[in-house]
């Protein structure tokens, strides 16, 4: 039950602009977690199927039911869902910073995150391409999927594939974020397997990120 709930709370982040769900799972200490999990799941099926199912059921429902409630909670009082988020955030800065390795990483890791979210975008996306943005921006720390959908402007495009079922699109959209899963899954778990505090210093550097994107 503790997962359900902790999905959910990783869901409201996926759909909050600037949020990242990614981030809430490290703050709430499941992110390596899911990583292995996914990595190697048939290496314990029943374990990793239990843990897995309860915090993507949660999410799912988060985003599934939830999506109107908190668009209107974020149309209308923004700002403290945003210090809320960022406080959330800033507390769990204190145990990644404890593994934190290299500063460099940390600046790069930052920087890279502010532009991918303020550079003007120009060309129009599928909903394929959507699916691929949304699993990077799921499992790479820091990077606001929604964010960069709203600068897309295809934000309520993607909001619509859970409010207004069409099959077509729901199809090329979880395509795009298999296979991005797939192979971010595979990186992220190698990073952490052979780079572990390397990857907590790029962590870091996106969890500070992250913070500022909220509020710019």
């Amino acid at each position: 039950m503790k997962n359900f709930f902790i999905g959910i709370l990783i869901g409201v982040g996926k759909i909050i602009p600037g949020v990242s769900g990614s981030v809430i799972a490290i703050r709430l200490n499941v992110y390596e977690k899911i990583i292995l999990s996914l990595k190697y799941f048939f290496k314990d099926i029943k374990k990793n199927t239990i843990f897995l199912s309860s915090i993507f059921s949660g999410i799912l429902l988060s985003i599934v039911l939830l999506s109107k409630i908190i668009l209107y909670l974020y149309t209308n009082y923004q700002f403290p869902i945003k210090i809320l988020f960022a406080l959330l955030i800033i507390s769990g800065i204190k145990d990644i910073y404890k593994k934190n390795n290299n500063y460099l990483l940390t600046i790069i890791a930052f920087l890279i995150s502010i532009l991918l979210i303020k550079i003007p975008y120009k060309y129009s996306i599928n909903y394929f391409g959507m699916g691929i943005i949304e699993s990077i921006s799921m499992i790479v720390p820091g990077i606001s999927g929604t964010a960069i959908f709203v600068s897309l402007g295809v934000y309520q495009n993607v909001l619509n594939l859970f409010i207004k079922i069409n099959i077509i699109n729901i199809s090329l959209f979880s395509l795009g974020f298999i296979l991005a899963s797939i192979m971010m899954i595979n990186l992220i778990s190698y990073l952490f397997k052979r780079y572990k505090k390397e990857t907590y210093s790029l962590i870091l550097g996106f969890l500070l990120s992250s913070i500022i994107l909220m509020f710019i």
